[in-house]
């Protein structure tokens, strides 16, 4: 479901990463699933422009949120939302109510930051980005 938009960029709301599709390349992706290394290989693998998954409460070694270091390796920005402020599979009450808890290092660089409520982070990047096409 797409749920804002600017120009050719659109936020595309999934309730789980592995429903990334071809036409989601180059958008902002807001997908319900935990932020493994599995969610993080798929979005690099999609071409989104940015991710943004579920921390599911970290887990044992950050598994929880493995996935943002793939992305960060591929120059994708990428964060999580907490558990406790979004439900994992629900990609609209990520939109929700979701709340930055952890962001990669690209996503710093692109102006996510801990803390925020995701929506508004998100609104704020699909402007910067639909502004600078070359952007990822």
């Amino acid at each position: 479901m797409t749920v804002a938009g600017r120009g050719d960029r659109r936020v595309v709301l999934l309730d789980s990463m592995s429903q990334a599709e071809h036409a989601d390349r180059g958008q902002i992706i807001v997908a319900a699933s935990n932020g493994g290394a599995e969610s993080g290989r798929i979005a690099v693998l999609s071409g989104c422009a940015c991710a943004v998954l579920n921390d599911a409460g970290r887990g044992k070694d950050d598994a929880g949120i493995a996935g943002l270091a793939v992305m960060d390796e591929a120059g994708v920005p990428g964060a999580a939302v907490g558990h406790l402020t979004a439900r994992i599979s629900d990609g609209k009450d990520m939109w929700d109510n979701g709340v930055l808890t952890h962001v990669n290092e690209a996503g710093r660089r692109a102006g996510l930051r801990v803390g925020e409520p995701m929506r508004t982070a998100i609104t704020r990047l699909l402007e910067e980005v639909a502004e600078c096409p070359d952007v990822r």
